[in-house]
């Protein structure tokens, strides 16, 4: 079964250049990991220090191995500092997901 994990990170503002160098290394190392789907962080539009983090993993072992390693438990230690406060994370069990298709035909316009 397919896991889900959203959290929200509250990054110091005036540190916030050092935050994003860290997430996207972040990013990348997940990614690279087996039974990972997806694994981004965004900025929200209403705060810019805040960023929420959308991952998406094949199994709930493989998210474990994951939030086990040594590359994240490196990872959250190098947070400190940066957060304005603890992040907060909901995981998401996934027993089926859907694809929309558009219903009609495309436009044209919107072709590459």
């Amino acid at each position: 079964m397919a896991v889900v994990a959203i959290a929200d990170l509250y990054g110091i503002s005036g540190r916030r250049d050092e935050l994003v160098a860290l997430l996207a290394e972040a990013e990348r190392e997940a990614a690279a990991q087996s039974g990972c789907l997806r694994y981004s962080f965004a900025a929200t539009l209403a705060d810019p220090d805040r960023f929420v983090l959308v991952s998406e993993w094949r199994d709930e072992a493989a998210m474990d191995t994951h939030y086990g390693s040594q590359a994240f438990a490196n990872f959250q230690f190098s947070l400190d500092g940066l957060l304005a406060r603890p992040s907060e994370m909901t995981v998401y069990s996934v027993s089926r997901s859907a694809r929309p298709v558009a219903s009609g035909p495309m436009d044209p316009r919107d072709a590459d």
